[in-house]
């Protein structure tokens, strides 16, 4: 009988140390899907553009484009692009990074922004803003704009016509035959 004892003891203290054991090293429960931060769709040489009435407006084709997946907000890096009017001219750009807001549409281009226009002008700024709900390309940052033998420099230059015609404000200066 004292051999049953032993045996019956035994499997108690067992059967306790596995109960001991189960409590002790449940696993952690996961916590929700949350997000450890913004979803990100990413893409190399990647073109993006607006159309009007059956006309495009402008497009950008970027070395890499990055797209926020909730707000749908574009960031783009190594850019060149195009802004057509709608008499034909054009205005070539270059542009380091930029960002596009997915609501309004507006395009906001930084970096040494270079632009050459179809007809002959040519435009410096360090950045360069699209507005869309206005049609209003406008250069900030040491803007220079250069077409036959004037030059305009100021803070801000804006046009709705691809800088055929503009208006400067902030250190406004025109210079004829200033062109370089």
């Amino acid at each position: 009988m004292t051999h049953k004892k032993m045996i019956y003891g035994g499997a108690a203290v067992f059967l306790l140390g596995l109960i001991i054991w189960a409590i002790v090293t449940v696993p952690e429960t996961p916590s929700p899907d949350a997000p450890s931060g913004p979803r990100i769709m990413s893409y190399e040489n990647n073109t993006i553009h607006e159309e009007r009435d059956g006309r495009t407006v402008w497009t950008l084709t970027a070395k890499r484009v990055n797209v926020d997946i909730d707000t749908n907000d574009t960031t783009m890096q190594g850019i060149e692009g195009t802004f057509y009017s709608a008499d034909g001219r054009t205005l070539a750009l270059q542009a380091d990074e930029g960002h596009m807001d997915s609501a309004t549409r507006n395009i906001v281009l930084t970096g040494s922004i270079e632009a050459p226009t179809s007809d002959g002008a040519s435009l410096r700024a360090q950045e360069l803003k699209w507005t869309s709900a206005e049609g209003v390309l406008t250069a900030e940052g040491d803007a220079e704009i250069t077409r036959d033998d004037i030059r305009a420099t100021g803070d801000r230059i804006a046009s709705t016509d691809e800088f055929q015609r503009f208006t400067i404000t902030g250190n406004a200066r025109v210079e004829k035959g200033g062109a370089k």
